[in-house]
């Protein structure tokens, strides 16, 4: 196995394993533009039209952010009647993004991105 496809391999094993830990159905590790890194889901999620929708709520995001002037981007929520989508910034370069159904441990999910996000900050070596 080469060293791209270790690197994802393990961080893949990690999204299944936070997926599970925080109850979400589908995770993915994505670049700022929306290209794939890794991807976990319990689900018929495409992973290629949830990496690029995430990229263009991302820039909304940051601009609304600063506009608002409310410093560096952490995270993004977005509830539905029927779930959530949350997105984790892992790094200057990736992001995290999970969607759950149980928005009662939110909170915990937060929290969770936040920690992990910076393991595989550390894995990819940014």
């Amino acid at each position: 196995m080469s060293g791209a496809n270790e690197v994802q391999a393990r961080i893949t094993d990690i999204l299944q394993r936070i997926a599970m830990e925080v109850n979400l159905y589908t995770l993915a590790l994505i670049t700022r533009e929306g290209r794939r890194i890794a991807y976990y889901s319990t689900t018929e999620v495409d992973p290629d039209l949830m990496s690029a929708v995430t990229a263009a709520i991302l820039n909304a995001a940051e601009m609304s952010i600063a506009q608002m002037g409310q410093g560096e981007l952490w995270e993004i929520v977005v509830r539905g009647s029927l779930g959530f989508s949350i997105v984790s910034c892992a790094g200057q370069s990736f992001l995290m993004v999970g969607a759950g159904t149980h928005a009662a441990n939110l909170g915990k999910v937060v929290s969770v991105l936040r920690d992990y996000s910076k393991m595989i900050a550390q894995i990819l070596g940014i």
